[in-house]
């Protein structure tokens, strides 16, 4: 007896044109906010390590934030996952940048 095979095409969710929209306004940011500012965290200004750098929400979109330069910043994955559930925390500057304070 054949075991059915699954298709690997079956698994993949596709994106939504929201989500494909959403993804290039991303990666646009991204690349402006690099040649900006170089290839570095802009919380603690250290080169990434292997996991490299991270377009970050100051204010995360699941509490309201947009996906704008003034609510972006590049992090290095240790900085990502220290603010990504507690943008509070975040130093001063980022705050008032996105205006939590």
């Amino acid at each position: 007896m054949k075991k059915a095979q699954k298709s690997f095409n079956s698994t993949i969710n596709k994106v939504s044109n929201r989500q494909a929209i959403e993804l290039v306004l991303r990666q646009k940011i991204k690349r402006e906010l690099i040649k900006e500012f170089g290839d570095k965290c802009m919380t603690c200004h250290n080169k990434p390590d292997w996991r490299g750098i991270s377009l970050s929400h100051i204010v995360p979109l699941s509490r309201g934030g947009e996906t704008d330069k003034t609510n972006a910043i590049l992090e290095c994955y240790p900085d990502h996952e220290l603010y990504e559930k507690h943008p509070e925390n975040r130093p001063l500057w980022q705050q008032i940048q996105a205006g939590i304070k």
